[in-house]
């Protein structure tokens, strides 16, 4: 099997104009940066899964959210069902990424994305699951197939706690002990 090591694209139009317009609404030079980088990271990644089957949900991100966008540094992107993914970004020729402590935890893994100095463009570095420092160096990165390999255990792991909450319900239904909307089979039958 190839490695697929980074994925390059262009940035839309689109979304660098929100995030211009994020960005101008941040009280600090050092703060309009960081807003501009976060969204558009997570709009370049939104993208990016969206073309891959993956259903997201970018305006529950907390970094789609004006007041979060102020408070914290925070490039999160709901995956349907998942949890959150953080887009991390990156400058070109950035040889580290920085971890916000504030996203160190409550996710399904990190991406660090390369932004041009531009902002046309966009790459996907790499991935991990889990960060134990505020900082990684890019050559530790694992590939994006990684990436699918976790949503596609956090997919499994997900069906089975459904089915398994399905077999209470219906263990506890065939005891005889109905919830408020459940009937009976002999309430049914009449």
């Amino acid at each position: 099997m190839e490695t697929l090591s980074t994925f390059t694209s262009f940035i839309s139009p689109v979304s660098r104009k929100l995030a211009r317009q994020w960005s101008k609404q941040q009280a600090t030079p050092e703060k309009k940066q960081q807003v501009l980088l976060n969204s558009l990271s997570v709009s370049f990644v939104n993208f990016y899964l969206n073309c891959m089957g993956f259903e997201t949900d970018i305006e529950a991100s907390d970094s789609w959210n004006p007041v979060q966008q102020t408070l914290m540094n925070v490039a999160d992107l709901q995956i349907k069902g998942l949890g959150k993914l953080e887009c991390l970004p990156i400058l070109e020729n950035a040889q580290s990424i920085y971890v916000p402590p504030e996203v160190q935890s409550n996710r399904v893994g990190y991406v660090a994305v390369q932004i041009s100095q531009n902002l046309r463009e966009a790459t996907l570095l790499g991935f991990v699951k889990k960060f134990t420092e505020e900082s990684l160096s890019i050559n530790q990165l694992q590939p994006l197939e990684h990436l699918f390999y976790c949503l596609e255990e956090c997919t499994q792991l997900t069906k089975v706690d459904f089915t398994i909450q399905g077999f209470v319900d219906l263990k506890v239904w065939l005891e005889k002990s109905f919830e408020i909307d459940w009937n009976s089979i002999e309430q049914e039958s009449s």
